[in-house]
C-alpha cells in the first residue's frame, strides 16, 4: 500500500479515537533510535486519543494491550528500502518463532488472529537508518526523514 493511499484510509468518526504509536529501537546504537525518536515528536504534539510507547524491540507479552486500539502504528529503523514506508502490516502463514522474546510485526497480525480471533490493525513506519553503531546521536538524513515520518504519521492519525 502506498503512503498516500494508507494517509487516505479514514478512521470512524462516530466514536473518541483510540491509537497507539509505538517506537521500536535502541537509542544507544544511532540511527536505530529513530522509532523512540519519532515517538516522543508526536507525544509532544498530545494528540487527543494517542497513546504511545517505546520499546527496543516488540514482545509476545504486549500483544494482548494491543488489542484495545482501534490502530497501532510501529515505528522502527530498516536497514534497506525506501527512506520512509509506511504500510499495512499483513499476517504470516508460518507461525515459527525462534525467540519468544521477539517477534515481527506480522508474527502480530497473525498470532491476533490465532489466539484471541481479532484482527489487529497494525501498520508500520520503516525509516531507512544509514549508521547502527554504538552511539546516542541520529544521522542528519534519517533526522530529516524522522521529521518527514511525524508529520505522516499525524497525517494518517488526523485522517
Amino acid at each position: 500500500m502506498t503512503i498516500r493511499a494508507t494517509l487516505s484510509m479514514s478512521l470512524n468518526g462516530d466514536k473518541p479515537r483510540n491509537i497507539l504509536v509505538i517506537g521500536v529501537g535502541n537509542p544507544m546504537r544511532s540511527d536505530d533510535g529513530v522509532g523512540p525518536y519519532v515517538v516522543e515528536c508526536i507525544e509532544a504534539r498530545r494528540l487527543k486519543g494517542v497513546k504511545v510507547r517505546v520499546t527496543q524491540q516488540l514482545h509476545v507479552e504486549d500483544l494482548e494491550s494491543m488489542l484495545d486500539f482501534e490502530k497501532v502504528i510501529l515505528v522502527d529503523a530498516s536497514v534497506a528500502g525506501q527512506p520512509i514506508d509506511i504500510r499495512q502490516v499483513k499476517g504470516t502463514k508460518d507461525l515459527t518463532v525462534s525467540s519468544s522474546h521477539h517477534l515481527s510485526p506480522a508474527m502480530y497480525v497473525s498470532l491476533a488472529q490465532s489466539i484471541y480471533k481479532k484482527d489487529l490493525p497494525l501498520q508500520l513506519c520503516s525509516v531507512r537508518g544509514d549508521s547502527f553503531e554504538v552511539g546516542d546521536k541520529i544521522s542528519p538524513h534519517v533526522l530529516a526523514c524522522a521529521k518527514e515520518a511525524v508529520e505522516l504519521i499525524c497525517s494518517l492519525i488526523e485522517s
